[in-house]
């Protein structure tokens, strides 16, 4: 298959996996993704990567041959462990790993679609191929691999989005939420707080969000609470907020507060667009809690770009078990 096909074909592989085992990825793991796609054909010197390699392409296949040691299940597992490795040393990701095995495992499975099939199994000279008449199969440079690449292309579309939010994500989405406006009264804690809309005062809870305690009568007073106290004081007191409750999923949690996500009205236009349920993560003041959500992934994203600044309680707080959750 071309080199573009199996790149395309890599990424489509990642995000569908993304959006199954749900883990969330950033650039690298992308580029790690694409560039292993490719890796498997450096045992042919006719390959767009064989040409770059020039000589040790040849010697890669006079020593192996083509789709034999490197389209080895062995050849994955040591691909994934030593690039992938490096790539989380060099990173800080662990989805670095996962998507050189996504992007290396691709070239494979895409190349068990082909009558000429793979030596999977190696040094077995067993050859794989998937079950299925040979006239469907994908022929190198033909028709069948233009439309195996544009349906790859479609899902891989289509597994983007889903890549990014989880499918939980997306389900709260397509659920929709209630909309309320209220006037901030009272802050209990970082991550609590009573709006009075509609006439009456109601307690809320911020989603996804989990901020050190203060005022449990029965836990002591959490590492970098009273900060994150003061900050929710500072920015919230009086002020007028929108809420956000989602249609899925419960609407009060046990103690009886509204869960809610609370926008602020930053730029005075009347749009009301900034979340503070993330503005706590990403200054160090809250973690993210591990219950679905409609914005899971974008708060672990943001959770884990504070905790690499050492923003807040992660620089703070050498104990983060000592939380209450």
């Amino acid at each position: 298959m071309k080199v573009a096909t199996h790149i395309v074909f890599g990424e489509c592989c990642l995000f569908a996996a993304s959006a199954v085992f749900d883990f969330h990825y950033e650039t690298p793991s992308v580029l790690a993704a694409a560039v292993c796609s490719v890796l498997p054909d450096a045992d042919y010197p006719k390959s767009w990567l064989g040409h770059q390699l020039g000589s040790v392409s040849e010697d890669l296949n006079r020593l192996f041959g083509h789709r034999s040691f490197l389209h080895s299940l062995l050849a994955l597992i040591l691909a994934t462990i030593s690039l992938g490795s490096l790539l989380w040393w060099i990173t800080g990701q662990s989805s670095s790993t996962i998507a050189v095995g996504v992007g290396y495992g691709s070239h494979l499975f895409a190349d068990m679609m082909t009558l000429g099939g793979v030596q999977l199994f190696w040094p077995s000279r067993l050859i794989a191929v998937f079950p299925g008449r040979d006239e469907y199969r994908v022929v190198s440079g033909g028709n069948s691999e233009r439309v195996f690449v544009a349906l790859a292309l479609m899902f891989a579309l289509l597994f983007y989005p889903v890549s990014r939010v989880g499918f939980d994500g997306l389900i709260y989405r397509l659920g929709g939420a209630d909309t309320l406006y209220g006037r901030v009264t009272k802050v209990i804690d970082g991550d609590t707080i009573e709006v009075e809309a509609q006439g009456r005062s109601t307690p809320v809870r911020l989603i996804g969000v989990d901020t050190p305690e203060t005022v449990a009568p029965d836990q002591p007073i959490g590492c970098f609470g009273p900060q994150a106290s003061e900050y929710t004081k500072q920015i919230l007191a009086d002020r007028l907020v929108r809420l956000e409750i989602p249609r899925i999923g419960d609407s009060e949690d046990a103690y009886g507060r509204t869960l809610a996500y609370v926008y602020l009205d930053a730029d005075g236009d009347g749009r009301y667009e900034r979340l503070f349920n993330e503005d706590l993560i990403e200054l160090g003041l809250a973690r993210t809690t591990d219950f679905p959500h409609t914005y899971r992934r974008e708060f672990e994203r943001a959770r884990e770009e504070a905790e690499e600044r050492g923003a807040g309680l992660w620089n703070a707080c050498p104990d983060m078990e000592s939380w209450a959750s």
